[in-house]
């Protein structure tokens, strides 16, 4: 059974749960919502949950937005194991079955991309739109020592929802994938969004990549001078800004149709 509670700007919002594979994956998304308006389904990156995004639903006021927390992340199960990317696409699939999600966006930062890719390459009749933000359309293969250097990284940030026997599953269970012979697959209007400091994750090549591999009549590409990877919180304005009007965009084009 779903619980309600507040969170920014007193709205209220409702958590559930789904099954992927016999993995409980916890969702949240807003209590009410314009039917009119496309719905987007947020996909975190590697080490954030869905209560990271709070700020984001509230921002978009009364349009559908639903954010999952992966399988290892915030209030979602943790098993030991099972941390490839089918596991992670599956954990998509099963919060888009049980919210009967049709005709939606899907948004995704960082190591999330790779999940969401691999969902959209299987599932791009359900989707109107793309948001991609700071990475490759590469599910990449975690070197051995990686899982302790990023907890030695982030070992003085409160703010990261993921534990260490995680990390060493999700670097076990990665191999490399170049989603790049497969992008044509995905044929709705996309936004590609990119830091351009040293930190970011995507570089001008790769963009390239995108733009000529997808099916997509409409790629708008959104570069932010002055931001590194972690776009959102080094420009929220301009990265809200950018998301809605391009959901508006999508808006518009359901209604004409």
């Amino acid at each position: 059974m779903t619980k309600i509670y507040r969170g920014n700007h007193s709205m209220k919002y409702i958590e559930g749960w789904s099954n992927s594979d016999n993995v409980k994956i916890h969702y949240i998304y807003n209590e009410k919502y314009d039917k009119a308006k496309v719905p987007l389904l947020v996909c975190p990156g590697l080490s954030e949950s869905a209560e990271d995004y709070i700020k984001l639903i509230s921002d978009l006021n009364d349009r559908r937005c639903i954010v999952l927390s992966f399988r290892g992340r915030g209030k979602s199960d943790a098993p030991k194991n099972r941390y490839t990317l089918e596991n992670h696409i599956s954990d998509i699939e099963s919060v888009a079955k049980k919210l009967n999600l049709n005709e939606f966006c899907i948004m995704a930062r960082s190591r999330g991309v790779s999940y969401a890719l691999g969902y959209s390459i299987l599932n791009s009749s359900l989707l109107k739109g793309m948001i991609i933000e700071e990475y490759p359309p590469v599910h990449k293969k975690m070197p051995k020592g990686w899982a302790e250097e990023f907890i030695s990284h982030m070992k003085d940030d409160k703010n990261y929802n993921i534990k260490y026997d995680v990390l060493k599953a999700i670097e076990k269970d990665s191999v490399q994938i170049n989603f790049e012979g497969d992008l044509n697959k995905i044929n709705c209007p996309i936004l590609i969004m990119k830091g351009e400091k040293e930190e970011s994750l995507l570089s001008r090549k790769e963009i390239g990549i995108y733009v000529k591999g997808l099916k997509s009549k409409t790629i708008k590409v959104k570069c932010f001078e002055h931001d590194g990877h972690d776009v959102p919180s080094d420009n929220y304005t301009e990265f809200l800004k950018t998301i809605e009007e391009f959901l508006l965009y999508r808006d518009r084009m359901k209604i004409s149709k």
